[in-house]
């Protein structure tokens, strides 16, 4: 619950999210915990946000794939079995709280080298918006392939114009937006090739579709991708150390 951040004070939160106030000044969260297990979640008093069943709900659910076995290096909790009560006040009980053994296992976040990538961006502004930006994605890639310049990925979003919710936004998604944002992306083993892409991009500003606009960040950079790659390991090769620093 008290993870992440503010989310369980009102951050992040999408229960009626207009009418939560001074999030400049949001407060974080506090557990009172009692000797049954249940907890209070609450904040300091004048703090922005709020603490209700809602904010609470939605920071529970948050990024936990199976609710009934969340795994923790401790402790495998149901949150199913989990009973809120909002106390008022910014004042919200939790109990009934059941869990089983932890697993014997502790998880290990890694990271490798998984080649290159790059991304670029270009605002157009109405009349036709989103054509213009279909027109130049349509124009880059076309100029890629007579280069020869083949990706292991080609990416393409157009911000304004459904790239968020996709297929479900409808055919006629930022048809009349008054501007939008073609975001391109590619990735490649072969750094040179994604060096190339970072330089076709930009000549569309002047060679292609009209009343474009802007770079966010400047050209285009080359960056290495690390990948993540999450694992399990025995909790018993791991020998737990606390250093205290004066």
């Amino acid at each position: 619950v008290i993870e992440c951040g503010a989310q369980a004070t009102g951050g992040n939160c999408s229960a009626d999210w207009q009418t939560i106030g001074a999030l400049d000044d949001i407060g974080y969260p506090i557990v009172e915990v009692a000797s049954d297990g249940s907890f209070v979640v609450t904040k300091h008093s004048g703090t922005g946000g709020r603490v209700s069943r809602q904010t609470v709900t939605e920071q529970l659910i948050y990024e936990i794939d199976d609710p009934a076995r969340y795994v923790t290096a401790d402790v495998v909790t149901d949150f199913t079995s989990i009973r809120l009560d909002d106390l008022g006040n910014d004042r919200v009980r939790l109990s009934g709280i059941r869990g089983s053994p932890a697993t014997g296992k502790l998880k290990v976040s890694a990271a490798y080298r998984d080649g290159f990538k790059a991304v670029g961006t270009l605002v157009y502004a109405w009349p036709d918006a989103r054509a213009k930006a279909e027109a130049a994605d349509r124009l880059l890639r076309a100029r890629l392939e007579r280069l020869g310049l083949r990706f292991e990925r080609v990416h393409t979003e157009i911000i304004g114009a459904g790239a968020v919710h996709g297929a479900l936004a409808g055919p006629d998604a930022g048809r009349d937006a008054p501007e939008v944002q073609l975001r391109v992306g590619v990735r490649d083993a072969d750094r040179a090739k994604v060096s190339r892409f970072t330089r076709e991009i930009a000549p569309l500003v002047l060679n292609g579709p009209p009343s474009v606009t802007g770079y966010f960040g400047a050209r285009a950079k080359v960056e290495e991708i690390l990948a993540y790659w999450p694992a399990l390991i025995d909790a018993a090769a791991v020998i737990p150390r606390v250093e205290l620093l004066a």
